[in-house]
């Protein structure tokens, strides 16, 4: 704590010598402090590492399946149709065999080349949508871990995945989150 209030004193006192106008850089000051706070966490023991999950066996099932409203966006669930998917939300703004796409949403289907037309997965690249839960992209990671707890895996790309996942396959029933730096850039939600 103590710390903390050290830090804070020599930003604003730096500012204050500087004469940079305070209301137009407070932005600054909190993005700077959010980063600050976020690298002291992934020093912490308690910060989710990689390496922490690489004991499971090959097929193993790791975590647990999660409710049914975690794996919907927008009110779709998963194993949608995508004749259900535009009948709730209107016309995409692109259509393809493999999918609907609604701004950053994307209802896909990766199965057979998309030709079965059910939604296996979910994509949110900007902030046109949220989980569940409320996480949106460019939220912190110390964000998610506060609202989901510790991740039930993470993969060798530092992606956090919540839900239940057959180690070293393809099948994956959750919400994956990949990040840059400390900020979610991009959401998955798989069936």
């Amino acid at each position: 704590m103590k710390r903390k209030y050290l830090i804070m004193g020599l930003v604003i006192g730096l500012q204050l010598v500087s004469g940079y106008n305070y209301v137009t850089e407070a932005s600054w000051l909190s993005k700077t402090w959010d980063r600050l706070e976020t690298n002291a966490a992934k020093q912490s023991y308690d910060w989710p590492k990689a390496e922490q999950y690489r004991h499971y066996s090959i097929g193993q099932y790791v975590g647990e399946r999660l409710p049914q409203e975690e794996l919907m966006v927008l009110g779709v669930p998963l194993g949608s149709t995508f004749d259900a998917v535009k009948a709730s939300l209107g016309q995409p703004t692109k259509e393809t065999r493999y999918g609907l796409s609604y701004g950053g949403v994307t209802f896909g289907n990766t199965i057979l080349g998309g030709m079965d037309n059910t939604v296996t997965y979910i994509s949110i690249t900007n902030r046109d949508a949220v989980t569940y839960r409320g996480i949106a992209m460019g939220d912190s990671m110390r964000k998610v871990l506060k609202v989901y707890g510790r991740p039930d895996y993470i993969d060798y790309d530092d992606r956090w995945f919540y839900g239940l996942l057959q180690y070293r396959t393809d099948m994956m029933n959750g919400i994956l989150f990949e990040h840059k730096g400390d900020k979610v850039s991009k959401i998955l939600i798989y069936k």
